[in-house]
């Protein structure tokens, strides 16, 4: 399996070489020229694999392509890369040598090319092996970001997570009365108060921590492949932010706790997080529903086919491991009010 079948789902597929370009208006065409120019290479081809994702075959080798937003994103995330090489940080995948000399800019959008990586089987947090490998790479990760230095890290942004916890539990409530009509008041006013008993708390602790190092921002399954080798390596760094480790090891527990049963115990006996087995933080952190709270309000901003693919999901992730969960929050509670009341 290759990198781009197994980082993203594909929609469509055009493949195209020199002599089929036309010139014409196809925006997949005119970007194969560009590169084609830029590398100096007419016996290229180009395969989309999804709306602003290809693949480059060029003079025998293959490259991921992909287009960011803006300069400044890609600039983040091209240094980063290359900081991270230096510090013989070994997962992730470097970015095409034409990078060093110059930003390929096609059509007012920067154009960036990394190796192509041949992948095995798609991570799953399903699994304790992909589980503990991926956690190890974070934790390196974590490391290594917080021994960087240089006037780039100041162009980072800082993640302000309690505002965007914030805003999440005030659309996720604005959202209940047209939930209600489907779901039961009972489970979403639980979680509704679990978010709110979360954001009053820390708000209280007055928590202002300085960040320590580069977060990744988004540790779903699908942000990390293993290599043929072995290897596993982390893409995608669009929300790569200043911030502490805290950040990225929350979202980390929110996306295996249903693979693990919703275990506060299996999370306790992880290497990793033995520092926080007092951190008042985390359990907080912890109690917050993050995900129920990301995942309705995306399918409030999203178009009927989304709401139609991700009904089912949903009533699953909200209804169906709610007394797994309920069970989890007490657990939670109990080591709060130890923590608060000792």
């Amino acid at each position: 399996m290759d990198r781009g079948i197994s980082s993203c789902r594909t929609s469509k597929m055009m493949i195209l070489t020199a002599d089929q370009y036309p010139g014409g208006d196809d925006y997949t065409y005119r970007l194969l020229s560009f590169l084609m120019n830029k590398l100096n290479d007419y016996s290229m081809s180009l395969t989309e694999i999804k709306e602003g994702k290809w693949v480059l075959n060029t003079r025998g080798m293959k490259w991921f392509v992909k287009r960011y937003p803006n300069q400044s994103r890609f600039i983040m995330q091209e240094t980063l890369t290359r900081m991270l090489i230096r510090q013989n940080f070994t997962h992730v995948i470097p970015f095409h040598p034409i990078h060093q000399r110059e930003i390929l800019i096609f059509e007012g959008h920067p154009i960036g090319l990394t190796a192509w990586l041949e992948t095995s089987e798609p991570i799953s947090y399903a699994k304790e092996r992909d589980r503990k490998d991926v956690l190890t790479v974070l934790k390196r990760f974590h490391a290594c970001t917080g021994n960087m230095e240089g006037k780039w890290l100041e162009s980072l942004p800082k993640f302000k997570w309690l505002k965007k916890w914030k805003k999440r539990l005030i659309q996720f409530e604005h959202n209940i009365p047209f939930l209600q009509s489907f779901i039961q008041p009972y489970y979403l006013y639980t979680y509704l108060e679990w978010g709110k008993r979360t954001v009053e708390q820390l708000e209280a602790l007055n928590m202002n921590k300085k960040p320590t190092c580069v977060t990744h921002g988004d540790v779903a399954h699908h942000n990390f492949l293993r290599g043929k080798n072995g290897v596993v390596y982390m893409i995608d760094f669009d929300l790569i932010a200043l911030s502490t480790p805290l950040m990225d090891d929350l979202q980390f527990c929110n996306r295996i706790l249903p693979f693990i049963d919703w275990s506060l115990n299996e999370i306790k006996q992880l290497e990793q997080y033995r520092q926080y087995h007092d951190h008042l933080y985390f359990y907080l952190g912890l109690l917050y529903p993050t995900d129920v709270f990301r995942e309705w309000n995306r399918f409030f901003r999203e178009g009927i086919d989304y709401k139609q693919r991700s009904w089912n999901y949903l009533i699953h992730l909200t209804v169906q491991q709610f007394p797994e969960r309920m069970q989890f929050c007490q657990e939670l509670q109990q080591e709060i009010n130890r923590l608060l009341n000792p």
